[in-house]
């Protein structure tokens, strides 16, 4: 097996990333698949949608606008994904509702507003043992007057770019100190402990990458040291330039990736329900079998 992410592997990461590069899509419109009905996914659209996470870490599929929870469900469970992580705010089935919401506790969390999201990767701020290693985001409504398009971006490609750089920025994103969320000592609905880890991990039995990251700057500790200063510099500098797709989904429309890093520009509602966006978030503890 290669070994790509081992840095005492040189030849494993060059044939790897030779490969990666001249394989990667080059915009957001080769990452569209159509898919008839999201809970029966047929053959030939199963393999049009891994060709793309494998190209890219993501698809982007377009089904039909009256898709619902149990589609999402079947359709996450076609590609291997079983364990819904359920954060306290999610729906009763463990599938979370995104909506600019109103109520005391949701609204703390930018997610719930109708706020622009920085770049980020899900559950950065989870425990090692509910890691979101992939993640299913399907619009039911898009905003009604403007706004909520997504900026995506390859955490594989990152890794070329920060690599190719400079390796030991690399190895100190792979400290399992490097980043460090405080835990929440402000919501009686959650209860979080500090999460310290790497930014850049692998899985030893398969060789996939992982990345967990956050563009934020209040609420999170890095590491003090000048190497992982200038890599945490160094991501701001790619995130949003080549290499990054923009879209922005519409009813039945919806992105499926291994947790890629991502953005949400702010929006705004309509006046009545139906021009209020509403998003379904599947989170996953497995990454997607292709």
């Amino acid at each position: 097996m290669l070994k790509p992410f081992s840095l005492s592997a040189p030849d494993d990461y060059a044939r790897w990333r030779d490969q990666k590069l001249a394989n990667f899509p080059t915009a957001s419109e080769d990452l569209l698949v159509e898919v008839r009905d999201l809970a029966h996914v047929s053959k030939a659209e199963g393999e049009a949608i891994a060709d793309r996470i494998g190209r890219a870490g993501m698809a982007i599929y377009k089904t039909s606008p009256n898709a619902d929870k149990n589609d999402v469900r079947a359709f996450g469970q076609h590609f291997g994904l079983k364990s819904l992580d359920k954060n306290p705010y999610a729906d009763e089935d463990a599938i979370t509702s995104l909506h600019n919401s109103h109520q005391a506790g949701r609204k703390l969390y930018i997610p719930y507003t109708n706020k622009a999201i920085n770049w980020h990767t899900d559950g950065y701020y989870n425990e090692s043992s509910r890691t979101i290693r992939a993640m299913v985001l399907h619009c039911l409504r898009p905003a009604g007057v403007s706004g909520g398009e997504n900026q995506l971006f390859d955490p594989e490609i990152a890794y070329i770019l920060m690599r190719d750089h400079d390796p030991e920025m690399i190895k100190a994103l792979m400290d399992d100190n490097a980043m460090t969320i405080p835990g929440n000592g402000t919501d009686d609905h959650v209860d979080r402990q500090d999460s310290a880890g790497p930014v850049f991990s692998v899985d030893p039995k398969t060789e996939t990458l992982h990345m967990r990251y956050t563009a934020r700057k209040r609420h999170v500790i890095w590491a003090d040291d000048e190497v992982t200063g200038r890599a945490k510099d160094f991501l701001l500098d790619i995130l949003g330039g080549p290499y990054t797709f923009n879209y922005q989904l519409s009813a039945g429309e919806g992105l499926i990736c291994n947790n890629v890093l991502h953005t949400r520009s702010a929006f705004q509602d309509g006046e009545t329900d139906d021009q209020k966006r509403l998003i379904l978030r599947a989170r996953y503890w497995e990454r997607l079998v292709l």
